[in-house]
């Protein structure tokens, strides 16, 4: 009963938090100055110029006072209308979710790669406490947390330039727009294309992005393994599973594991939400689709539309992330209360 009341307590947090957000980016937005008429008229010049921004305001809503915008602005958040896009004049919740898979797909590979080889390092280390694979692990894990990930990114970048690196080959590119995309995960819709060309060609390019995305929750996952290892194994159960001659393997397995798993799944969850964030930046480096590149244009071209929806989108996205991890956590240890 006390996991069923922090699990609907910690849900309506969220759900009133996500529409302050919306109601705080809008107004953020909304007062900045630049004007989208001016963007959505094709910046007009000349003696109709201004009847065309007139009319590109009124059929935008700002013409509107500030109130009525946000009341109408949140009835069609609701319904699913987010807008048309200003600069791309497409609608904007579709914008927003095919660039938010695309970034998607960056995290996605960065958690296969940074969750197993952290599970690995730091199981290693906590089982060579004090030795010298123990120190190098460590001051590995230091090293990987603390280098920004945009120049670990441009630092990869510049290793891979001169090897004709770039979102897709040349040989499968122009092949690409032969199908469209389902899912916005280009590896995912080029299995689902039968085009295993495509697919590897992605799938070894997204790779180095990836790399230099997991280096952080590598570097501060390994490290709360480590510790949290280390502690289960001074704890009486473990040293008697030791004591009866158990193989390593299966007290690590059996015994230590089960032990951390709420502190994991709760950190996963936090870093899921940094990476996402971290993303936007490293796939400019690599020259990617996703919220990040979509949200630059946005802000250059006053696609205010486009920048609310990003923002709240993104916003959702963690706190629903930040709010499973923390009902995972209430779930596996029933001493978390709100």
């Amino acid at each position: 009963m006390l996991t069923l009341n922090y699990i609907a307590k910690r849900i309506v947090i969220s759900t009133l938090l996500i529409f302050g957000i919306v109601i705080l980016t809008f107004l953020m937005i909304q007062l900045t100055p630049g004007d989208p008429a001016i963007i959505w008229a094709g910046k007009p010049r000349g003696p109709g110029a201004t009847a065309a921004i007139a009319r590109a305001r009124e059929y935008l809503g700002l013409n509107l006072p500030l109130y009525q915008r946000l009341a109408l602005y949140m009835y069609k958040f609701l319904m699913g209308d987010w807008g048309l896009s200003v600069e791309f004049k497409q609608p904007v919740f579709h914008l927003v979710v095919r660039n938010f898979m695309a970034s998607l797909e960056i995290v996605v590979y960065a958690f296969a790669v940074a969750v197993p080889l952290s599970l690995w390092l730091g199981t290693r280390a906590a089982l060579s406490r004090g030795g010298l694979g123990d120190k190098t692990i460590y001051f590995l894990s230091v090293v990987l947390a603390g280098m920004p990930r945009f120049l670990v990114a441009v630092l990869i970048f510049l290793m891979l330039y001169l090897f004709g690196y770039g979102y897709l080959g040349l040989r499968v590119s122009p092949k690409y727009t032969t199908f469209s995309g389902l899912t916005g995960m280009i590896t995912v819709d080029s299995l689902i294309a039968g085009r295993l060309d495509i697919f590897l060609d992605a799938f070894l390019r997204l790779i180095p992005a990836s790399i230099a995305l997991a280096t952080y929750p590598m570097g501060v996952i390994t490290r709360v393994v480590r510790v949290s290892l280390s502690e289960t194994f001074e704890e009486e159960y473990v040293r008697q599973a030791i004591s009866i001659g158990l193989p390593r393997k299966v007290i690590v397995r059996r015994y230590a594991y089960p032990n951390i798993v709420s502190v994991v799944a709760q950190l996963t969850g936090l870093l899921f939400s940094y990476m996402l964030l971290e993303t936007m930046v490293v796939e400019n480096v690599f020259s990617r689709e996703g919220l990040g590149t979509l949200t630059s244009r946005a802000i250059v071209a006053s696609d205010y539309p486009v920048v609310i929806g990003a923002t709240v989108f993104t916003s959702i996205v963690l706190i629903v992330a930040n709010t499973i991890a923390d009902i995972v956590q209430a779930v596996t240890n029933p001493r978390v209360q709100l």
